[in-house]
């Protein structure tokens, strides 16, 4: 969908936006740049540059500095810096120019900028601070006809012009006075201003307009003869072009690596795709859809047109006329970067505000979920994420701030693939002889990446049609289920990047604390009502007994943390103890545990403590059970009477044997039910609703969802609760020490 801005009926020469794109610099033919700023809807005349003498032909507005350069036909370019509400012009020294400057750009890096002229000078200018004036360094092999066009190479010190001798060049515009040292290049060794690197012949036609790739690996140019070449750095001698069928092309720009946007007489921007490997451009599309042709075969119909003409045609563009000038424009919330990952690098990242990943080419996955090229996806604050590639990629990222970065240390992800083709030779083994397939426990050290790990390990399985059962047991920051809970799911499909598992009918038990040495206890009897359920789907539903189990534990392993390990291990049978890490618990279990396989494997680098991060988990982990993990659900608020609803908590606080009457022994205070008056010390807290209607069955029961206490009434003797469902359906409610204040 295209959006028009009209600033009159004059053509536009030239154009360039500010930083933000509230204000935009016009040239209207004259001798003058326009300024106008974005008001409500409207475009409103803000500033007038009226230092030329002639028409003006080139702006461009630096966003980071704020100033403009302009150049002209009086053979001039001024730099114009804003100063106390007023625009105020300095002449950029140009001696040896003496007729029209047709062009001029910024740098990358806004130290600098660079103009070319209509007597075949190309300067690169930058601020002499010592005599405070723009001076410029020409460069000396200059082209042999008019300079028509710039680019800059992203590494600010290549610079690329085309001019009306059919050639496309490359220099190198390093200037030490302003560079601090040569930058390497594929395109050459960069040396002193203005040292030829590359000259492309373009067969006939002059050429129009040039651009660089993002990433500077690529380069293109259209010329008068409709046609658009382009280059690679990989192989310089071979120049790919496409004869066109359309009308010259006036301006050119890449939007990535590969797509190039052209425009000019054709009225209509038009998208190709540059194959660099197979050295084609093909037509993708045009970005306003015409209803007839504007090109040769449109203007060869005109012959055939009556002689009278009594109606003027309908407009069959957005364009009435030429495009002069094509320009990328960003909105305020971020900022477009496109990143190479070389094969076996992952690009990681720990959202600030929001950020937008898109893939461009190539293959890669988050977590073992596979990226689909073009989708984006869309991460909000507080989360993380991990894009490896096994054989290279191109993604596009969006963010106002750089928290992401490409990790080029020694990553593990061929270890935990391999892993993963252990477990399928031995899936592969079981569906041929009937048997059960593999159960794996994930333990180690806290903030290790065991969640991470089963996370992959399943969604490998899933791509290859399986259904295992991961089984989360830990309470604080359970994937499946709220904290203070164990959960189990089958897994059908990979997660979602941005929402992770789809949950289909979980099986979750309540626990009612955040860590499992709080009630080590109840910790250890719900795993074996968990192991039980998780026993009989495997025996009834083969292609689950065949996919396995992957369960996850918490990170707590001393003293009773330990033996609640070799519980888990005992109770789901497992076969398999990946440990990582951590080679003191690898060294424990393989001695306590002889039958059972214990691997060792190291954790990611993108592994960082989180201690200050899990609240914040715990909290958007619940705010996405009742309001859905993008904010799309609304859930329900009530009121119930005291008396309609049993509240209990398990688990009875340890009485000291001194404090007991001689002889007497307390059996399993950790398991023991009581019940509980409703009273504003509910205020907050996250309520189970459980699935027995007995109470004595609470700790062999499953938890039918949650509700949470939003005000308690004393007087009226009413709770009112904030639920996913308008009304609660079973009536035995189970405490929790989980608190949540809904602030929304």
């Amino acid at each position: 969908m295209s959006e028009i801005h009209s600033f009159g009926n004059l053509p536009i020469i030239a154009h360039s936006w500010n930083k933000d794109r509230t204000q935009i610099a016009v040239s209207l033919g004259k001798n003058d740049v326009r300024i106008y700023q974005k008001v409500a809807s409207k475009w409103k005349l803000t500033h007038t540059l009226c230092e030329h003498l002639s028409r003006v032909l080139a702006i461009d507005w630096a966003p980071k500095t704020n100033q403009i350069v302009t150049a002209s036909a009086d053979y001039n370019a001024y730099v114009w810096t804003f100063e106390n509400d007023i625009w105020k012009p300095q002449m950029v020294e140009l001696q040896r120019t003496s007729r029209a400057v047709c062009c001029a750009k910024w740098s990358p890096e806004e130290n600098k900028f660079a103009i070319g002229s209509s007597d075949k000078n190309v300067a690169v200018c930058y601020y002499e601070k010592d005599q405070r004036f723009w001076a410029a360094e020409m460069i000396k092999k200059k082209p042999k006809s008019t300079v028509t066009c710039i680019a800059w190479h992203p590494n600010n010190q290549l610079l690329a012009i085309g001019s009306c001798d059919y050639r496309c060049r490359i220099y190198s515009a390093f200037v030490k006075t302003v560079d601090e040292q040569a930058r390497t290049s594929n395109w050459g060794k960069i040396t002193n201003t203005g040292e030829l690197l590359h000259e492309f012949q373009s067969e006939s036609g002059w050429i129009h307009d040039v651009a660089f790739s993002p990433l500077g690996d690529n380069i293109a140019w259209v010329s008068h003869n409709s046609i658009i070449f382009a280059v690679t750095a990989d192989n310089p001698s071979r120049i790919t072009m496409e004869i066109t069928s359309y009308l010259p092309f006036r301006c050119i720009i890449f939007m990535n690596e590969s797509t190039i946007i052209v425009g000019g007489h054709e009225f209509s921007p038009l998208i190709y795709n540059y194959d660099q490997r197979n050295g084609t451009i093909d037509f993708l599309e045009k970005l306003d859809r015409q209803e007839t042709s504007t090109g040769r075969q449109s203007i060869g119909r005109l012959f055939d047109q009556p002689a009278m003409q009594t109606q003027t045609p309908e407009p069959v563009s957005t364009h009435q006329s030429m495009i002069t000038q094509i320009v990328p424009y960003q909105k305020e919330n971020g900022n477009l970067k496109e990143i190479v990952i070389e094969a076996g690098q992952e690009l990681r990242g720990d959202v600030d505000e929001t950020l937008t990943v898109e893939l461009r080419s190539g293959k890669a996955e988050i977590f073992g979920t596979e990226l689909a090229i073009g989708q984006k996806y869309q991460f909000t604050s507080g989360m993380k994420f991990a894009i490896f590639t096994y054989w290279g990629c191109t993604v596009n990222i969006i963010s106002p701030h750089e928290d992401y970065y490409v990790a080029r240390d020694e990553n593990p992800m061929h270890i935990y693939l391999n892993v993963h083709g252990m477990l399928e030779q031995l899936r592969q083994k079981a569906e041929t002889e009937k048997t059960r397939g593999p159960r794996i426990m994930v333990t180690g050290l806290p903030d290790v990446g065991k969640s991470t790990v089963c996370r992959m390990l399943v969604n490998w399985a899933a791509r290859l049609g399986r259904t295992p059962i991961l089984v989360d047991l830990d309470v604080g920051q359970n994937q499946i289920s709220i904290p203070g809970t164990i959960a189990a799911m089958v897994v059908r499909r990979p997660a979602s990047v941005e929402e992770g598992f789809r949950i289909e009918m979980p099986l979750v038990f309540h626990y009612g604390y955040k860590t499992p040495g709080e009630n080590i206890g109840l910790y250890n009897e719900i795993i074996s009502s968990m192991a039980m359920y998780v026993n009989i789907r495997s025996e009834n539903v083969e292609k689950s007994l065949i996919s396995g189990v992957v369960v996850n534990t918490c990170g707590y392993i001393r003293q009773e943390g330990y033996e609640s390990f070799k519980h888990v291990a005992k109770t789901f049978d497992v076969d398999i103890i990946i440990v990582l890490d951590s080679e003191w618990l690898s060294t424990k279990l393989t001695s306590d545990l002889p039958g059972v396989k214990v691997i060792t494997l190291p954790k990611s680098g993108g592994v960082v403590p989180k201690d200050a991060a899990k609240d914040k988990f715990r909290e958007n982990k619940i705010r996405e059970y009742f309001y859905g993990p993008r904010n799309n659900i609304c859930p329900h608020v009530f009121t119930i009477e005291f008396n309609e609803i049993k509240i209990y908590k398990i688990g009875a606080p340890q009485i000291p044997d001194s404090c007991l009457p001689a002889g007497m022994i307390l059996k399993n205070p950790y398991n023991k039910i009581l019940p509980i008056a409703a009273s504003p010390a509910l205020m907050h807290h996250v309520l189970a609703v459980s699935s027995s209607n007995d109470p004595e069955q609470l700790l062999a029961k499953n938890i039918l969802g949650f509700v949470v206490v939003q005000q308690v009434d004393s007087e009226k003797r009413t709770l009112t609760l904030l639920s996913p469902q308008p009304n609660v359906k079973n009536k035995l409610l189970i405490v929790s020490d989980i608190s949540f204040v809904d602030m929304k």
